[in-house]
């Protein structure tokens, strides 16, 4: 664990956890729900504080695809609930969030604005019904999803014909791998793509991450 006394003043003033944010990425799915468990209590306040704005633009591509606001939306990996507070704010009142860590969906639940939250592994099968969401947004989440293919698929099958997924991605883990998910997800006649961002800010003003790292917003439509 670092020590937050140890006189770096680069830390902005976050919590050990978001310092450590770098070493999650290989995490297995008991680690990092571990994890979050732990940071759940300081999330809210420590993610503005390293520039992190990804839930306002993931709220807006939902207006800007003409999502109407009383249709069901899926916030996949919800954590504390801020994309979901988000959304909340923009006029979007039937949102379920699923995530791994407990801790944080209690934290999300005490936002009020989620009519359901259940603790899911996105590596493994959803568990909901076919055509059962207007729209998924995954923000944030799939650094950590082994079986991305997988859950493409299990989001296209979630999500009615007509509907949105949406999600971000970080660029410097946006490789051949990735793409060919994304790739084989199209060809299956699963989805089309909609749009892809230029590289956007992830945490600016994490001392890690910084200026180095972005992200991408991909949006496709369920065919």
């Amino acid at each position: 664990m670092v020590d937050a006394s140890d006189g770096d003043a680069n830390r902005h003033d976050i919590s050990d956890s978001a310092s450590e944010l770098t070493r999650m990425t290989d995490a297995d799915p008991q680690r990092l729900a571990a994890y979050y468990d732990k940071w759940a209590e300081s999330y809210d306040a420590d993610l503005p504080k390293m520039g992190y704005d990804a839930p306002m633009h993931a709220a807006a591509i939902m207006v800007a695809q003409d999502i109407a606001f009383d249709a069901p939306i899926l916030d996949a990996g919800c954590g504390t609930g801020l994309t979901g507070q988000e959304l909340a704010r923009a006029g979007y009142t039937d949102l379920t969030g699923i995530d791994l860590s407990l801790e944080s969906l209690q934290a999300a639940e005490a936002k009020g604005v989620y009519r359901h939250l259940k603790k899911r592994d996105m590596n493994k099968p959803l568990a909901f019904g076919d055509n059962g969401f207007a729209a998924v947004q995954c923000i944030g989440t799939l650094t950590y999803v082994r079986e991305k293919r997988k859950l493409m698929a299990e989001f296209c099958r979630v999500v009615k014909r007509g509907g949105i997924v949406s999600f971000t991605h970080r660029a410097d883990l946006y490789d051949d791998a990735f793409v060919k998910v994304l790739t084989a997800t199209t060809r299956a006649g699963l989805w089309e793509q909609v749009s892809h961002s230029d590289p956007m800010p992830y945490l600016p003003n994490h001392k890690d991450f910084g200026d180095k790292t972005h992200v991408f917003y991909d949006v496709y439509r369920v065919k």
